[in-house]
């Protein structure tokens, strides 16, 4: 079997960072090698120097849209994966919704399936959806549960006409159907009724500015009620639940204080909430638009104090691309809500909380073991570790990444990141064993990702 050896790197383990050689063979560490640091006269298909750089486990974006297959002209696996590898993600969940058709039966999914092989440059896994109209399917959804990574729904409108929400009384079947498959019920939590009522005030009220009234129609009120509700049917029917892209630290501690009482439940946030706010959506438009929508600088302040506290359990980018036209309508209420940032997840996450004085040790298992714990997958992934995938990043803190168009690797070349400047660069993204992206040379031309 191949060997590969990663030398002189300050590497991100279970102690913390060590000093330690790795040794891969084939497609899994094998051990570490603790030894004085060496000069490498040059690097070779066996040898990588990491020198001056920490070596961290590859990433996990447990939440993407890459569209694939129905809609690749807004991203699709293959640029999709290729901006994740640069970026430094090693793999990634791909959500049921924004392909067409989406993956809601047992056929669309093995369609899928077949389709997406031999086009991915990380490893990925599927999202399998509850909907309101395959909900009372127990079949169907028990055959799709053997091949999907974990079930999502949403609690409002998906903006998709063949993925419809699910009803407040819809939602006790999508528990109960979750728990009998002994999957995680993944909810996009925003209270339906609520949004439409303020939606139906805001949008046609004279004389308020209409991106202000967007912000209005989809309060923290929306995603609170939500959540509650939600919380109490998982309490109810012992419901494995992750809540996605929640914006509000009010919220957030709705949710901790549920997993003291004992549900079973993690909550994700994104780093968009982490990273902008009300003011640069109001400033920059439709690039910036999403559901829920970015929040005032308090609410981001409040989200980075739950994270210090260990409230927040994951990181995913939400990367919910589309054609440019599509953010450059007459109407922000037309506009496609989604933002591009699977390139950008680590980079921005890792930047703030440098910049912050908050420790990697405590930032880095976000996006790669507590992913990989929570979703059944740390068998493989999410640590440097013996016996483990050899998935692994370097990183320089010591070099920068300025983010102009032409780095863009999205299908289309957009991104509310563009013209920000990150205070470390991904030297080199190894999938498996197999460098899949370097600095210098690009993205590998064989394309090694595999369904888990």
């Amino acid at each position: 079997m191949k060997e590969l050896w990663v030398k002189n790197g300050l590497v991100f383990t279970e102690e913390g960072f060590r000093e330690v050689n790795i040794r891969v063979v084939g497609e899994q560490i094998d051990s570490f090698v603790i030894s004085e640091a060496e000069p490498l006269k040059e690097e070779t298909d066996t040898v990588i120097d990491a020198s001056g750089c920490l070596v961290v486990p590859g990433f996990i974006d447990a939440h993407v849209h890459f569209n694939d297959p129905g809609r690749t002209d807004w991203e699709g696996i293959e640029t999709g994966s290729r901006a994740a590898a640069i970026g430094g993600t090693t793999t990634i969940f791909d959500m049921p919704l924004n392909c067409a058709p989406s993956i809601t039966n047992f056929k669309n999914l093995l369609d899928k399936m077949d389709y997406l092989t031999t086009r991915s440059y990380v490893d990925y896994a599927l999202w399998g959806g509850i909907t309101e109209t395959n909900i009372t399917d127990r079949k169907e959804l028990s055959q799709m549960s053997v091949g999907i990574i974990a079930w999502k729904a949403f609690m409002s409108e998906s903006g998709i006409e063949d993925f419809p929400f699910v009803s407040p009384d819809g939602l006790k079947q999508a528990m109960q159907a979750a728990a009998e498959h002994k999957k995680i019920l993944a909810l996009h939590a925003e209270w339906n009724d609520e949004i439409n009522k303020s939606t139906a005030f805001y949008k046609h009220r004279a004389g308020i500015d209409e991106r202000k009234a967007f912000l209005a129609s989809r309060p923290v009120s929306a995603e609170e009620k939500a959540v509650n509700y939600a919380l109490e049917l998982a309490a109810k029917y012992g419901t494995a639940l992750h809540f996605v892209h929640i914006s509000s630290a009010k919220v957030i501690g709705l949710i901790e204080q549920a997993k003291k009482s004992g549900v079973d439940v993690t909550v994700e946030t994104c780093p968009h909430y982490l990273i902008f706010d009300e003011e640069d959506f109001l400033k920059g438009g439709a690039i910036l638009k999403c559901a829920p929508p970015l929040r005032p600088r308090e609410e981001v302040e409040g989200l980075w104090e739950c994270l210090q506290r260990g409230w927040i359990d994951t990181i995913g980018s939400d990367h919910s691309p589309c054609l440019y036209s599509m953010k450059t309508t007459d109407s922000i209420w037309e506009a496609w809500g989604g933002i591009q940032g699977v390139q950008f997840t680590w980079l921005s996450l890792l930047d703030e909380a440098l910049k912050r004085r908050i420790s990697l040790k405590q930032i880095l298992p976000l996006g790669t073991s507590n992913v990989a714990e929570r979703f059944g997958i740390a068998e493989r992934k999410g640590r440097i570790r013996p016996g483990l995938d050899a998935d692994l990043v370097l990183i320089r803190l010591d070099e920068s990444t300025i983010v102009d168009k032409q780095s863009l690797a999205f299908r289309n070349a957009y991104s509310p990141f563009e013209d920000k400047e990150f205070l470390l660069k991904v030297k080199k993204t190894i999938l498996r064993g197999k460098v899949i992206y370097d600095d210098q040379l690009g993205v590998s031309k064989g394309k090694f990702g595999v369904c888990l």
